[in-house]
Protein backbone atom coordinates (compact mmCIF):
# COMPACT_ATOMS: atom_id res chain seq x y z
CA UNK A 1 0.00 0.00 0.00
CA UNK A 2 1.31 3.50 -1.18
CA UNK A 3 1.55 6.41 1.62
CA UNK A 4 -1.33 7.96 -0.36
CA UNK A 5 -3.14 4.84 -0.14
CA UNK A 6 -3.00 4.24 3.43
CA UNK A 7 -3.80 7.86 3.79
CA UNK A 8 -6.98 7.76 1.83
CA UNK A 9 -7.64 4.45 3.86
CA UNK A 10 -7.19 6.19 7.18
CA UNK A 11 -9.65 8.94 6.00
CA UNK A 12 -12.78 6.78 4.83
CA UNK A 13 -12.26 4.59 7.54
CA UNK A 14 -10.73 6.21 11.16
CA UNK A 15 -11.95 9.96 10.29
CA UNK A 16 -14.86 9.01 8.43
CA UNK A 17 -16.15 5.74 9.61
CA UNK A 18 -17.72 4.98 6.07
CA UNK A 19 -20.24 2.39 6.02
CA UNK A 20 -21.25 -0.27 3.67
CA UNK A 21 -23.70 0.91 1.14
CA UNK A 22 -23.18 4.38 1.89
CA UNK A 23 -22.99 7.76 -0.84
CA UNK A 24 -20.03 9.30 -1.35
CA UNK A 25 -19.88 12.77 -3.19
CA UNK A 26 -16.33 14.24 -3.71
CA UNK A 27 -15.72 17.60 -5.57
CA UNK A 28 -12.35 18.20 -6.81
CA UNK A 29 -10.63 19.99 -9.48
CA UNK A 30 -7.94 19.15 -12.12
CA UNK A 31 -5.17 21.50 -10.79
CA UNK A 32 -2.37 20.90 -8.10
CA UNK A 33 -2.98 17.30 -6.06
CA UNK A 34 -6.28 17.68 -5.24
CA UNK A 35 -7.07 15.15 -8.60
CA UNK A 36 -4.81 12.24 -7.46
CA UNK A 37 -6.06 13.12 -3.78
CA UNK A 38 -9.66 12.64 -5.09
CA UNK A 39 -9.11 9.45 -6.98
CA UNK A 40 -7.56 7.48 -4.24
CA UNK A 41 -10.49 8.38 -1.80
CA UNK A 42 -12.45 7.35 -4.56
CA UNK A 43 -10.80 4.13 -4.70
CA UNK A 44 -10.77 3.25 -1.18
CA UNK A 45 -14.45 4.49 -1.17
CA UNK A 46 -15.24 1.68 -3.03
CA UNK A 47 -12.80 -0.93 -1.41
CA UNK A 48 -14.48 -0.17 1.59
CA UNK A 49 -18.26 -1.02 0.14
CA UNK A 50 -19.58 2.43 -0.19
CA UNK A 51 -20.65 4.63 -3.69
CA UNK A 52 -18.50 7.12 -4.80
CA UNK A 53 -19.53 9.81 -6.76
CA UNK A 54 -16.26 12.33 -8.23
CA UNK A 55 -17.65 15.81 -9.36
CA UNK A 56 -14.35 17.90 -10.92
CA UNK A 57 -15.23 21.93 -11.45
CA UNK A 58 -13.15 24.78 -12.18
CA UNK A 59 -11.31 26.07 -9.28
CA UNK A 60 -12.74 28.76 -7.11
CA UNK A 61 -11.14 31.29 -4.91
CA UNK A 62 -12.69 32.71 -1.45
CA UNK A 63 -14.76 34.65 -3.49
CA UNK A 64 -16.27 32.62 -6.08
CA UNK A 65 -19.78 30.78 -6.74
CA UNK A 66 -19.29 26.76 -6.44
CA UNK A 67 -20.71 25.91 -9.89
CA UNK A 68 -24.81 24.82 -10.07
CA UNK A 69 -24.35 21.18 -10.87
CA UNK A 70 -21.97 21.39 -7.65
CA UNK A 71 -24.73 22.89 -5.39
CA UNK A 72 -27.63 20.35 -6.88
CA UNK A 73 -25.20 17.41 -6.12
CA UNK A 74 -24.99 18.14 -2.54
CA UNK A 75 -28.50 19.02 -2.12
CA UNK A 76 -28.95 15.43 -2.85
CA UNK A 77 -27.99 14.69 0.35
CA UNK A 78 -25.03 12.22 -0.07
CA UNK A 79 -23.89 10.58 3.44
CA UNK A 80 -20.75 12.07 3.06
CA UNK A 81 -19.44 14.99 1.18
CA UNK A 82 -15.76 15.27 0.64
CA UNK A 83 -14.32 18.71 -0.90
CA UNK A 84 -10.88 18.33 -1.84
CA UNK A 85 -10.13 21.78 -3.77
CA UNK A 86 -7.22 23.20 -5.55
CA UNK A 87 -8.34 26.85 -3.39
CA UNK A 88 -11.57 26.67 -2.23
CA UNK A 89 -15.31 25.20 -2.39
CA UNK A 90 -16.77 28.11 -3.93
CA UNK A 91 -19.58 29.87 -2.24
CA UNK A 92 -23.33 29.66 -2.59
CA UNK A 93 -25.11 32.67 -4.18
CA UNK A 94 -28.96 31.04 -2.70
CA UNK A 95 -27.44 31.47 0.88
CA UNK A 96 -25.26 34.19 0.87
CA UNK A 97 -28.10 36.58 -0.62
CA UNK A 98 -31.01 34.30 1.23
CA UNK A 99 -29.71 31.67 3.19
CA UNK A 100 -31.14 28.65 4.92
CA UNK A 101 -32.78 27.85 7.58
CA UNK A 102 -31.03 24.66 9.33
CA UNK A 103 -33.89 22.19 11.67
CA UNK A 104 -31.70 24.05 14.44
CA UNK A 105 -33.80 27.21 13.37
CA UNK A 106 -30.42 28.99 12.44
CA UNK A 107 -29.57 30.92 8.86
CA UNK A 108 -26.54 28.95 6.79
CA UNK A 109 -25.22 30.48 4.02
CA UNK A 110 -23.93 27.81 2.46
CA UNK A 111 -26.28 24.46 1.21
CA UNK A 112 -23.30 22.03 3.16
CA UNK A 113 -23.62 23.73 5.88
CA UNK A 114 -27.03 23.74 6.21
CA UNK A 115 -27.38 19.79 5.78
CA UNK A 116 -24.47 19.34 8.42
CA UNK A 117 -24.47 21.54 11.17
CA UNK A 118 -28.18 22.71 10.78
CA UNK A 119 -30.09 19.73 9.56
CA UNK A 120 -27.70 16.83 10.87
CA UNK A 121 -28.40 14.32 7.83
CA UNK A 122 -24.61 14.58 6.55
CA UNK A 123 -20.75 14.36 7.42
CA UNK A 124 -18.43 15.96 5.86
CA UNK A 125 -14.66 16.56 5.36
CA UNK A 126 -12.93 19.52 2.99
CA UNK A 127 -9.14 19.58 2.60
CA UNK A 128 -8.91 23.32 0.57
CA UNK A 129 -5.21 23.23 -1.23
CA UNK A 130 -4.51 20.15 0.37
CA UNK A 131 -1.03 18.51 -1.37
CA UNK A 132 -0.39 15.14 -1.39
CA UNK A 133 2.49 15.39 0.94
CA UNK A 134 0.23 16.88 3.59
CA UNK A 135 -2.18 14.36 3.23
CA UNK A 136 0.34 11.66 3.57
CA UNK A 137 1.88 12.98 6.77
CA UNK A 138 -0.49 14.91 8.65
CA UNK A 139 -3.71 12.51 8.11
CA UNK A 140 -1.82 9.60 9.56
CA UNK A 141 -1.73 10.36 13.10
CA UNK A 142 -2.93 8.85 16.54
CA UNK A 143 -6.23 10.00 17.05
CA UNK A 144 -6.85 8.98 20.15
CA UNK A 145 -3.76 11.54 21.16
CA UNK A 146 -5.42 14.24 19.10
CA UNK A 147 -9.17 13.64 20.34
CA UNK A 148 -7.86 13.59 23.93
CA UNK A 149 -5.97 16.75 23.94
CA UNK A 150 -9.21 18.02 21.98
CA UNK A 151 -11.37 16.82 24.38
CA UNK A 152 -9.44 18.86 27.22
CA UNK A 153 -9.03 21.76 25.51
CA UNK A 154 -13.06 22.01 25.01
CA UNK A 155 -14.16 20.84 28.69
CA UNK A 156 -11.40 24.02 29.40
CA UNK A 157 -13.39 26.61 27.35
CA UNK A 158 -16.83 25.49 27.88
CA UNK A 159 -18.88 28.17 29.46
CA UNK A 160 -16.06 30.03 29.68
CA UNK A 161 -16.68 34.01 29.32
CA UNK A 162 -13.04 35.65 28.37
CA UNK A 163 -10.28 34.44 26.87
CA UNK A 164 -6.98 36.06 27.35
CA UNK A 165 -3.66 35.67 25.06
CA UNK A 166 -0.18 36.55 25.31
CA UNK A 167 2.69 35.46 23.01
CA UNK A 168 6.55 36.45 22.43
CA UNK A 169 5.41 38.61 19.36
CA UNK A 170 3.36 40.90 21.11
CA UNK A 171 -0.16 39.67 21.02
CA UNK A 172 -2.06 40.45 24.32
CA UNK A 173 -5.95 40.56 23.65
CA UNK A 174 -8.88 39.60 24.93
CA UNK A 175 -11.86 37.73 23.62
CA UNK A 176 -15.34 36.98 25.00
CA UNK A 177 -17.15 33.91 24.44
CA UNK A 178 -20.11 33.78 26.41
CA UNK A 179 -22.42 31.95 25.28
CA UNK A 180 -20.10 30.29 22.63
CA UNK A 181 -19.79 27.01 21.77
CA UNK A 182 -16.33 25.29 21.63
CA UNK A 183 -15.63 22.84 18.26
CA UNK A 184 -12.70 20.29 18.04
CA UNK A 185 -11.38 19.40 14.51
CA UNK A 186 -9.91 16.16 16.07
CA UNK A 187 -10.70 14.06 13.03
CA UNK A 188 -13.88 12.31 14.60
CA UNK A 189 -16.57 12.46 11.88
CA UNK A 190 -18.17 9.28 11.88
CA UNK A 191 -21.50 10.37 12.63
CA UNK A 192 -24.26 12.45 11.23
CA UNK A 193 -24.00 16.22 11.83
CA UNK A 194 -20.09 16.09 11.94
CA UNK A 195 -17.41 17.50 9.59
CA UNK A 196 -14.39 19.56 9.87
CA UNK A 197 -10.97 19.77 7.84
CA UNK A 198 -8.48 17.18 7.09
CA UNK A 199 -5.91 17.24 7.74
CA UNK A 200 -7.19 17.96 11.43
CA UNK A 201 -6.17 19.15 14.72
CA UNK A 202 -7.69 21.91 16.19
CA UNK A 203 -10.15 23.16 19.00
CA UNK A 204 -11.64 26.58 17.97
CA UNK A 205 -14.47 29.14 18.83
CA UNK A 206 -16.05 32.04 17.81
CA UNK A 207 -15.68 35.09 19.75
CA UNK A 208 -18.75 37.21 20.59
CA UNK A 209 -19.60 39.81 17.55
CA UNK A 210 -17.44 43.06 18.55
CA UNK A 211 -16.02 41.99 21.80
CA UNK A 212 -12.29 41.26 20.52
CA UNK A 213 -9.67 44.05 22.36
CA UNK A 214 -6.49 44.55 22.41
CA UNK A 215 -3.47 43.69 19.98
CA UNK A 216 -3.13 40.71 17.80
CA UNK A 217 0.68 40.21 16.47
CA UNK A 218 1.01 38.14 13.51
CA UNK A 219 4.76 35.93 13.56
CA UNK A 220 3.08 33.12 11.77
CA UNK A 221 1.86 32.22 8.39
CA UNK A 222 -0.48 34.54 7.11
CA UNK A 223 -3.94 33.64 4.36
CA UNK A 224 -3.80 36.30 1.41
CA UNK A 225 -6.33 34.78 0.01
CA UNK A 226 -4.71 33.17 -3.06
CA UNK A 227 -1.34 32.37 -0.83
CA UNK A 228 0.02 32.03 2.44
CA UNK A 229 3.46 33.86 3.57
CA UNK A 230 5.30 34.06 6.61
CA UNK A 231 5.78 37.57 7.73
CA UNK A 232 9.59 38.81 7.82
CA UNK A 233 8.10 41.27 10.89
CA UNK A 234 5.41 40.56 12.96
CA UNK A 235 2.05 42.08 11.42
CA UNK A 236 0.37 44.25 14.06
CA UNK A 237 -3.20 44.34 14.43
CA UNK A 238 -5.33 46.76 16.61
CA UNK A 239 -8.84 46.75 17.60
CA UNK A 240 -11.03 49.30 18.38
CA UNK A 241 -14.90 48.77 19.47
CA UNK A 242 -14.30 45.18 18.25
CA UNK A 243 -13.39 45.39 14.92
CA UNK A 244 -9.58 46.05 13.14
CA UNK A 245 -8.73 49.45 13.01
CA UNK A 246 -5.17 49.22 11.83
CA UNK A 247 -2.73 46.82 10.67
CA UNK A 248 0.95 47.67 10.52
CA UNK A 249 4.37 46.50 10.23
CA UNK A 250 6.34 45.49 6.91
CA UNK A 251 5.00 44.50 3.28
CA UNK A 252 3.20 41.45 4.49
CA UNK A 253 0.60 44.05 6.40
CA UNK A 254 -0.07 45.94 3.70
CA UNK A 255 -1.08 42.73 1.90
CA UNK A 256 -3.42 41.47 5.13
CA UNK A 257 -4.91 45.45 4.71
CA UNK A 258 -5.39 44.83 0.85
CA UNK A 259 -7.13 41.52 1.22
CA UNK A 260 -9.59 43.15 3.92
CA UNK A 261 -10.53 45.76 1.60
CA UNK A 262 -11.48 43.43 -1.15
CA UNK A 263 -13.71 41.84 1.19
CA UNK A 264 -15.21 44.98 1.84
CA UNK A 265 -15.56 45.62 -1.62
CA UNK A 266 -16.98 42.69 -3.03
CA UNK A 267 -19.64 42.95 -0.24
CA UNK A 268 -20.34 46.71 -0.57
CA UNK A 269 -20.96 46.08 -4.79
CA UNK A 270 -23.42 43.37 -3.25
CA UNK A 271 -25.11 45.33 -1.42
CA UNK A 272 -24.08 43.52 2.13
CA UNK A 273 -23.72 45.54 4.55
CA UNK A 274 -23.21 43.93 7.15
CA UNK A 275 -20.90 41.82 6.04
CA UNK A 276 -19.08 44.65 4.53
CA UNK A 277 -18.42 45.81 7.71
CA UNK A 278 -17.77 41.69 9.63
CA UNK A 279 -14.61 41.97 7.00
CA UNK A 280 -12.83 43.67 9.90
CA UNK A 281 -14.29 41.25 12.21
CA UNK A 282 -12.64 38.39 14.46
CA UNK A 283 -14.32 35.43 13.47
CA UNK A 284 -12.23 32.52 15.28
CA UNK A 285 -9.52 31.70 17.54
CA UNK A 286 -8.05 27.93 16.70
CA UNK A 287 -5.81 25.99 18.93
CA UNK A 288 -3.69 23.90 16.23
CA UNK A 289 -3.12 19.79 17.89
CA UNK A 290 -1.87 17.78 14.87
CA UNK A 291 2.38 17.51 15.72
CA UNK A 292 3.11 16.02 12.33
CA UNK A 293 1.93 19.07 11.15
CA UNK A 294 4.58 21.95 9.81
CA UNK A 295 4.19 25.37 8.94
CA UNK A 296 4.40 25.40 4.66
CA UNK A 297 2.78 28.37 4.05
CA UNK A 298 -0.77 26.36 3.18
CA UNK A 299 -3.14 27.40 5.74
CA UNK A 300 -5.04 24.12 5.87
CA UNK A 301 -2.28 22.44 7.34
CA UNK A 302 -0.30 25.58 8.85
CA UNK A 303 -3.08 26.27 11.17
CA UNK A 304 -3.04 23.00 12.56
CA UNK A 305 0.26 22.83 13.90
CA UNK A 306 1.08 22.44 17.33
CA UNK A 307 2.16 24.94 19.95
CA UNK A 308 0.38 27.76 17.75
CA UNK A 309 -2.87 29.42 17.74
CA UNK A 310 -4.87 31.25 14.87
CA UNK A 311 -7.12 34.42 14.79
CA UNK A 312 -8.95 34.53 11.39
CA UNK A 313 -10.39 37.59 10.12
CA UNK A 314 -13.77 37.80 8.81
CA UNK A 315 -16.57 35.50 9.15
CA UNK A 316 -17.21 33.43 12.00
CA UNK A 317 -18.58 29.69 12.74
CA UNK A 318 -21.81 30.71 14.75
CA UNK A 319 -23.76 32.38 11.22
CA UNK A 320 -24.09 35.65 13.30
CA UNK A 321 -21.35 37.48 11.79
CA UNK A 322 -21.27 37.13 8.02
CA UNK A 323 -18.31 37.90 5.97
CA UNK A 324 -17.21 37.46 2.70
CA UNK A 325 -13.57 36.55 3.71
CA UNK A 326 -11.82 33.88 6.73
CA UNK A 327 -8.59 34.51 6.52
CA UNK A 328 -7.02 32.47 9.42
CA UNK A 329 -3.30 33.89 10.72
CA UNK A 330 -1.19 32.21 13.20
CA UNK A 331 0.85 33.10 16.24
CA UNK A 332 3.67 31.26 17.69
CA UNK A 333 4.18 29.81 21.06
CA UNK A 334 0.87 31.57 22.58
CA UNK A 335 -0.15 31.55 26.27
CA UNK A 336 -4.01 31.40 26.58
CA UNK A 337 -6.32 31.73 29.79
CA UNK A 338 -10.20 30.92 30.11
CA UNK A 339 -11.54 32.92 32.80
CA UNK A 340 -8.08 33.04 34.25
CA UNK A 341 -7.52 29.58 34.22
CA UNK A 342 -4.01 28.79 32.29
CA UNK A 343 -4.70 26.21 29.35
CA UNK A 344 -1.57 26.79 27.74
CA UNK A 345 1.73 28.05 28.33
CA UNK A 346 4.07 29.00 25.82
CA UNK A 347 2.04 26.64 22.95
CA UNK A 348 2.18 23.90 25.55
CA UNK A 349 -1.25 22.05 26.65
CA UNK A 350 -1.40 22.31 30.86
CA UNK A 351 -4.58 21.20 31.53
Amino acid sequence: MSKLEEAAHVAMQDVLGLRQGEEVLILTNFEGDAFDISKALYDETKKLGGKPVMMVQEPKTILQFAENAVLAAIKANPDIFISVPFYKTGKDPYGQKIGYVGRDGKRYDHIHYKLMTGDRRIRSVWSPSVTRDTFERAVTVDYNKMRANAARLKAAMKGGKEVHVTAPGGTDVTISIGGREPFADDGDFRFPGTGGNLPAGEVYVSPVVASTRGVICYDGTLDLMTRCVQPKTPVRVEFKDGYVSSVTGGEEADWLLEVIGKGEQKAREAGLKVEERNARHLGELGIGLNYNARMINNMLEDEKVGKTCHFAIGMNYDSDAPALIHQDCLVKNPSIWVDGRQILNDGDIIV
